[in-house]
């Protein structure tokens, strides 16, 4: 009697102990270069509000930060145990650097963002020669964005100021303040231009510049050496977070209701609809084409002068070992 007994005791006592998965929940800090967050830097925050880090075992906090200096810093430190935000030419430029920091997913393999300047400063790009740019800083996608614009439109972007603010969020308060001419934003601030008249949008990027990617999730390289399967974990979650973003308006404009409260419902409705389709990478990384094309832009204008090779700045391993099992989409 006493083994049966045992044997009971021990099965109820199952019922009550925490799963596997539970007890060796990883904590991770992913780092994100943009606070406020955005709807299009959602994907980390969709991923904990729907389950996605929770269901491979991932207790996931993003930490913001305004910008990409603090939050590369904050990344080097040990302060983040990863990046999931962070701007994807600050990314190239810090590894061309000897920054020891790869590419494990990319959340965002084209840029949102449109360019907006004052009416009173000019209408055309030609007409705000001379004018103040708002970006987040020298160097990084926000800064380099409006250059590339400039250049493909035949205008030299030298014969602009370039003046450091912060985040999307934060350049965009800037020009509404009358603070700076011209700046890149987001759909969301661009949802927002019905209340601002004396603000106009000059330019859809992506429609000028596809081949540039927005943000990137960098990881040191000694923390990709001990932590690959979580890393693995973390990039199949963030891609089935962007295929559900991509197919799910109204659950995606509900997360962000949550993480940007006074956001109101209108904008973000409006948001989703002016981003491409391809913002939100459905298969978590970028072409070795739109690679080649951002270090070659990079390397033109004096940011870097050998940039890492592709395949030794990307860690494809964990994306394509997420995609054979998920299997990729167009």
């Amino acid at each position: 009697m006493s083994w049966k007994f045992t044997a009971i005791a021990l099965q109820l006592g199952l019922l009550f102990w925490p799963s596997m998965g539970d007890a060796q929940s990883a904590k991770i800090k992913l780092g994100s270069s943009l606070s406020p967050p955005s709807l299009e830097s959602i994907t980390p925050y969709v991923a904990i509000e729907k389950g996605f880090f929770k269901k491979y075992g991932l207790d996931v906090e993003v930490v913001e930060f305004r910008g990409d200096n603090t939050h590369v810093k904050a990344l080097l430190s040990g302060d983040i145990d990863m990046s999931i935000n962070m701007g994807a030419t600050e990314g190239i430029v810090g590894a061309a650097k000897k920054v020891p920091i790869k590419l494990w997913v990319v959340s965002n393999p084209i840029t949102p963002y449109h360019l907006i300047a004052r009416r009173e400063a000019g209408t055309t790009l030609q007409a705000l020669v001379g004018k103040s740019v708002a970006v987040s800083g020298i160097g990084a996608i926000s800064y380099h964005i409006p250059r590339i614009v400039m250049e493909r439109s035949g205008v030299d972007p030298e014969k602009f100021k370039y003046v450091v603010v912060g985040s999307p969020a934060d350049r965009f308060k800037a020009i509404v303040a009358g603070k700076v001419d011209v700046t890149v934003v987001t759909n969301t601030e661009v949802a927002k231009l019905g209340s601002y008249p004396d603000i106009i949008d000059l330019v859809n990027v992506p429609k000028v510049v596809p081949e540039i990617p927005y943000e990137f999730g960098m990881a040191k390289d000694d923390y990709i050496q001990k932590n690959q399967e979580t890393i693995y974990k973390l990039a199949k979650a963030i891609i089935e977070s962007n295929r559900w973003i991509a197919t799910n308006k109204a659950g995606t404009v509900e997360v962000a209701r949550k993480i940007l409260p006074d956001e109101p419902a209108e904008v973000l409705s409006k948001t989703y609809d002016l981003a491409d389709p391809r913002l939100w990478g459905v298969n978590g990384d970028i072409s070795e084409a739109s690679y080649n094309f951002t270090v070659d832009f990079l390397k033109r204008v004096g940011y870097l002068e050998t940039p890492v090779p592709y395949a030794q700045f990307f860690d494809r391993r964990f994306v394509d070992r997420a995609l054979k099992e998920l299997g990729g989409r167009k």
